[in-house]
């Protein structure tokens, strides 16, 4: 699914709004080798002031056919190539969603649950 730019201003919001804690927010709106559609994500930096190797945490929510699904990856975000031999770790995932907002709130209360399973 390929989105107009009035809708990837608004998911762009959505996102922001969603999760604003992340950012250097980045998209990728085209079918490639590396993408089925569009695909949005942002990041957040562990240790940042480190020099030689911050944590890197994306949120990557992106589009199959026509449902939006989401993961939370260390290292570098989520593409069809993504894998630990090249460097990231994807560590909660969605099942695809009718809506991006479904997929969000998905997303979210997967984190607190994995979360949760280290604070208890």
């Amino acid at each position: 699914m390929l989105l107009t730019e009035p809708e990837i201003q608004q998911v762009l919001e959505q996102v922001k709004n969603a999760f604003p804690n992340l950012t250097d927010w980045e998209y990728n709106n085209e079918k490639n080798e590396e993408y089925f559609g569009f695909s949005v994500w942002g990041q957040f930096l562990i240790n940042s002031e480190e020099l030689i190797m911050p944590r890197r945490f994306f949120i990557t929510l992106d589009t199959y056919e026509n449902k939006w699904q989401g993961c939370l990856t260390v290292g570098q975000h989520s593409y069809l190539w993504s894998s630990a031999d090249v460097g990231d770790a994807h560590i909660v995932d969605t099942e695809p969603s009718e809506t991006l907002q479904e997929a969000i709130t998905i997303l979210k209360g997967k984190i607190v649950q994995l979360l949760a399973a280290f604070s208890a």
